[in-house]
């Protein structure tokens, strides 16, 4: 099931209860997914904008909404987000080739969600590796200082999950589009849906 007909069926299902149709209008919670072995170490960077400097491959701008079930934005939620460069490299003591970091990227950020639920982060699209072909990026959301959700985004114009999701059938939650906005810059956009 793609994520267009997830989305349908969790928008648009009518329930009937007695004669009263009730309208189920729930969104369907974003699936958990693997934290990985590479979850930084050290110093955490107080930063939504990843990219230090001019930009040497393509950038994303990613922006989202954190909100609940029924769409109730979730101010303060913190969405702490970490990848590997666009050569598969994560910044990580057990990471390949840590000799061959990128200076003007941070490889981990955060951000904190706004009054309406919204986050961005201005970062590059990520690279893919062996044990991991399918190109995506990892985060956490956290509430009050406790972790309530990890999970992956995977794009679909780069294969998507590819099979290597936690949770292949709701995959498609998880799975967004790539909009190319100028030479080497893309944005896409993903709402974070946090249950109970």
């Amino acid at each position: 099931m793609n994520r267009r007909s997830l989305m349908k069926t969790a928008m648009a299902t009518t329930i009937f209860a007695g004669t009263m149709p009730l309208i189920a209008s729930e969104r369907i919670k974003t699936p958990q997914d693997y934290t990985g072995p590479f979850y930084p170490r050290g110093p955490k960077n107080h930063t939504n904008d990843l990219i230090k400097g001019n930009p040497r491959f393509d950038v994303l701008k990613l922006s989202g909404r954190v909100i609940t079930p029924t769409e109730a934005p979730l101010e303060g939620a913190l969405v702490d987000m970490w990848h590997a460069d666009p050569k598969g490299r994560y910044k990580h003591p057990r990471g390949h080739d840590q000799d061959k970091l990128l200076d003007e990227f941070l490889y981990w950020g955060e951000s904190l969600a706004d009054s309406d639920g919204g986050f961005t982060f201005r970062t590059y699209v990520p690279g893919s590796y062996s044990a991991r072909p399918a190109q995506h990026i990892h985060y956490k959301v956290w509430l009050n200082e406790r972790e309530v959700l990890t999970s992956q985004i995977y794009f679909e114009e780069l294969g998507g999950a590819r099979g290597l999701a936690r949770s292949s059938e709701a995959a498609a939650l998880q799975t967004v589009n790539l909009f190319k906005e100028e030479r080497q810059t893309y944005r896409t956009s993903i709402d974070i849906v946090i249950g109970d």
